[in-house]
């Protein structure tokens, strides 16, 4: 079974809402689980599409699809020492005035920590193949994350993620460029 580490810097704090409201805060975060699983997988699973261009059948071989689970689990982030937590303040601004609106200031929780790690192993059968280039897409992948959580364009959530083994190479960068240079080609060219 294969197991490959990442571990997260974080340039700043992050939020990463949760399913259920808390007393006196408009934005709550889960206390127990601020970095969720399902949160990291999303994430890396946009990167592979958006950012290194992967056909949608290479990406669901990987993360999952409708068709077919994927044969990777996520576990939660966990910091090195223990998640900081705090509040930040957001108010909406009248665009007439240029003055805070009255009843629209929004208390949310955030959290910190210098670096949390998590791990993605694989759980179902994959041939050694297929388990090479999948990890060579999940570190590629995790490596192209620099933001997450809410609130990223107002300076929550930066964040720096390497794979164990240091960090992508130019051979990882050529790997995926290839193939998603195959996702690229005419389907007669094949």
């Amino acid at each position: 079974m294969t197991v490959l580490g990442f571990t997260v810097t974080f340039h700043s704090p992050f939020r990463v809402g949760s399913a259920y409201a808390r007393d006196g805060v408009d934005a709550a975060l889960d206390r127990h689980d601020p970095l969720p699983p399902d949160h990291i997988k999303g994430l890396m699973r946009a990167a592979a599409t958006d950012l290194l261009g992967l056909r949608p059948e290479q990406v669901g071989e990987v993360f999952g699809s409708p068709r077919s689970p994927s044969p990777w689990s996520w576990s939660s982030a966990h910091p090195d020492t223990e998640w900081e937590f705090s509040h930040r303040h957001r108010v909406m601004i009248d665009p007439v005035s240029h003055t805070a609106l009255q009843d629209h200031l929004m208390l949310g929780e955030q959290a910190w920590a210098v670096q949390a790690r998590y791990e993605v192993s694989q759980v179902g059968a994959v041939t050694q193949e297929d388990a090479s280039r999948h990890a060579l897409i999940l570190r590629c992948a995790a490596s192209a994350v620099h933001g997450l959580g809410a609130w990223r364009r107002r300076g929550l959530g930066w964040v720096g993620i390497v794979p164990d083994g240091g960090p992508v190479s130019a051979e990882d960068a050529a790997g995926i460029l290839s193939l998603a240079g195959a996702s690229r080609q005419p389907a007669g060219a094949r």
